[in-house]
């Protein structure tokens, strides 16, 4: 046990390195090609698929008003903007939809900036408002647009205020401030401002690693976590400790026959706005879901002082009767409140068993250290790592009893 915690250990440290792990920086290349490597050392059939994706480089932004400044969070992915334009604002999507707003810095406030606007044409994830407000945008074009946030307890509430959008795929450039600086800049509605952000776009590439080890009977168990990080967060609760989390499963299935086939997936992309290694991995898998037995998906696990806790998806009974058993080995691995933030919606999006692993006190996290320079290597219990580890090796031994 002391040796697999060692090796829990050294690969947090190393996936926790970089200041991030985003999609297409340094500290996620890291992350996939080690990742490759003490897979492919274990025994691992690995595979490797290199993708296109976009940096992103950014400055300072800043509106001035009269005698006013407003220092800027410059909007993720945003392109750049700096010029003096009258500034509006607008409270409900219905408020974008007039070509008054075309060459206007518009201020998004209140219920419209309430939530975080999902990517446009998110693959798994599109709401019909959010469409109408992005649509609005591209059909009116202003200028720019600065939204003023405050907390967001539905995405990710550690992040205050947060953007309201973070998509490479929108060509409008934003920013965004606090509820507070919003509500003092409202005072200028009508006048002219001018308003400056600084950054830009680069084309990058990243890769997309499975790991497969052949099974001795039909069908396959996937056991998925996301290897990116959000920019500026390291990432080790969400999602180091996922990553390792699949190496330990596959050191201890080395050299064993598992019954089914194990293929342990690193998706590249779940804290990205265009989801591009779930992309790429779901092109590789076209018509290949069915075979599916089960699927596994570990993200915000092993915070120490909390427990692991597991939740079904579309599972039969069979399976469910599996999972409960093996949770009896495992003193600190129990059931917990089904959540929909994180990859095994894909599965079940495909009709396909998922379990979801996490830790107990996932809301507190989100809440507290999810995509923030705060979740970093001190919150990680190797242990709990460790055991989550080999409660997947069991469901998938007795898996492949049956």
């Amino acid at each position: 046990m002391s040796g697999l915690i060692d090796g829990i250990e050294a690969d947090l440290t190393a996936l926790t390195a970089h200041p991030d792990r985003h999609v297409g920086g340094p500290g996620n290349r890291a992350a996939t090609a080690r990742f490759a490597e003490r897979a492919a050392a274990l025994g691992w059939q690995v595979e490797r698929t290199a993708f296109d994706c976009v940096e992103w480089e950014h400055g300072e932004a800043s509106l001035q008003v009269g005698g006013s400044h407003f220092d800027l969070h410059v909007g993720p992915y945003s392109l750049p903007c700096s010029t003096r334009v009258r500034l509006m604002e607008a409270m409900e999507p219905a408020d974008l939809e007039t070509p008054a707003i075309a060459d206007a810095v518009v201020l998004l406030h209140g219920p419209i900036a309430a939530h975080q606007v999902m990517p446009k044409e998110f693959p798994f994830y599109y709401p019909d408002e959010h469409r109408r407000i992005i649509d609005a945008l591209e059909r009116y074009r202003p200028t720019a647009v600065v939204a003023a946030t405050g907390r967001d307890p539905e995405m990710v509430g550690s992040q205050c205020p947060f953007p309201l959008f973070e998509d490479g795929n929108l060509d409008i450039p934003n920013a965004y401030l606090t509820d507070e600086d919003g509500e003092r800049l409202r005072g200028f509605i009508g006048d002219l401002v001018r308003i400056r952000i600084d950054s830009r776009r680069l084309p990058a590439t990243a890769e997309q690693v499975t790991a497969t080890l052949p099974g001795d009977r039909p069908g396959r168990i996937v056991v998925t976590a996301h290897i990116d990080s959000r920019r500026g967060s390291p990432g080790a609760l969400d999602n180091a400790t996922g990553v390792a989390t699949l190496l330990a499963v596959g050191e201890l299935l080395q050299g064993r026959a598992p019954g089914h086939s194990v293929e342990l997936v690193p998706f590249n992309g779940e804290d990205d706005y265009a989801a591009p290694g779930e992309l790429v991995w779901l092109a590789a898998n076209a018509g290949r879901m069915d075979d599916i037995v089960l699927a596994i998906n570990i993200d915000d696990l092993g915070w120490r002082g909390t427990g692991n806790h597991v939740s079904f998806y579309s599972c039969p009974p069979e399976i469910e009767g599996v999972v409960r058993t093996a949770m009896v080995a495992h003193p600190r691995t129990g059931e917990g409140p089904q959540w929909f933030q994180s990859d095994h919606g894909i599965f079940s999006m495909h009709g396909r068993p998922a379990l979801a692993m996490a830790c107990s006190d996932i809301t507190g996290f989100m809440a507290g250290y999810a995509h923030s320079e705060r979740d970093t290597l001190e919150l990680a219990d190797a242990a709990l790592v460790a055991e989550a580890a080999r409660f997947v090796c069991d469901v998938v031994a007795a898996l492949g009893e049956q």
